[in-house]
């Protein structure tokens, strides 16, 4: 019978995070920031450019966010570790 974990609401972020395969995301926005760096970049449209940077800025704040919650995920692992030991 299949243990069922409690969820926070955010099935795709909680699977990210247990699994810490990254890398179809890892892609995506690697593909997405370049392309916002190219229109940044780009003479045409202040106002294009400033949204670009709005959404590189995103990136990596979700980016930042991601880390962040393996390093929760890692010290709590850590925490049972040593509750676990005698």
């Amino acid at each position: 019978m299949p243990k069922n974990k409690p969820s926070l609401g955010y099935p795709h972020i909680e699977q990210l995070i247990d699994s810490e395969d990254f890398s179809k995301l890892n892609t995506a926005f690697e593909k997405t920031y370049h392309t916002l760096e190219t229109l940044a970049q780009s003479k045409k449209g202040l106002k294009k450019s400033r949204e670009a940077l709005k959404g590189m800025k995103a990136i990596e704040r979700v980016t930042q966010l991601l880390r962040e919650l393996l390093e929760v995920k890692y010290r709590m692992q850590e925490a049972v570790k040593k509750e676990k030991r005698p």
